[in-house]
C-alpha cells in the first residue's frame, strides 16, 4: 500500500484528506506541525510515496518545509502536493516554483485529489 504523510494542524481538515487516501488506497499519516513532521521523517526508514502539505503550519511555515526537503538530499525526491486556503496567484508561483509538484486549494473533492495524486505519481515514476 502506498503511503502519504499529511502535514495540516487543523484536525477536522487533516482527517477528511486522511479519509480521500483511504479512498485511493494509501496509508495516510497526519503531523499536526512540523518539529513533529521531521522528526518522523528524519527518523524514518522508508519515505512515504507522497507529502500533503499546509502552508499554514505552527512553528514553521510549510514554504519552508518544502524549501528545506528541497535543499536535503534524501529527501529531495519526495512528491509534495501543497493543500492550502492561499489562493494568492503569487504565492501558488512562488510555491511551485520552491519545488512543489502541485498545488490544490481547500477545500479539496476527491476527485481533484484523485486527478493530482496520479499526475504528480505518474511524474515522478
Amino acid at each position: 500500500m502506498r503511503t502519504v504523510f499529511i502535514v495540516d494542524d487543523d484536525q477536522e481538515m487533516a482527517r477528511a484528506v486522511k479519509m480521500l487516501f483511504k479512498l485511493l488506497d494509501f496509508e495516510a499519516t497526519i503531523f499536526p506541525n512540523a518539529r513533529d513532521f521531521a522528526r518522523h521523517l528524519l527518523a524514518a526508514a522508508t519515505l512515504p510515496d507522497l507529502l500533503m502539505l499546509d502552508l499554514n503550519i505552527p512553528q514553521v511555515s510549510g514554504l519552508d518545509v518544502l524549501e528545506w526537503l528541497r535543499k536535503t538530499e534524501r529527501f529531495k525526491a519526495v512528491p509534495v502536493i501543497v493543500l492550502s486556503s492561499e489562493t494568492y496567484p503569487r504565492l501558488v508561483d512562488h510555491v511551485t516554483k520552491a519545488g512543489a509538484d502541485a498545488y490544490l486549494f481547500k477545500p479539496v473533492t476527491l476527485e481533484e485529489l484523485e486527478k493530482t495524486v496520479k499526475k504528480v505519481l505518474a511524474q515522478v515514476s
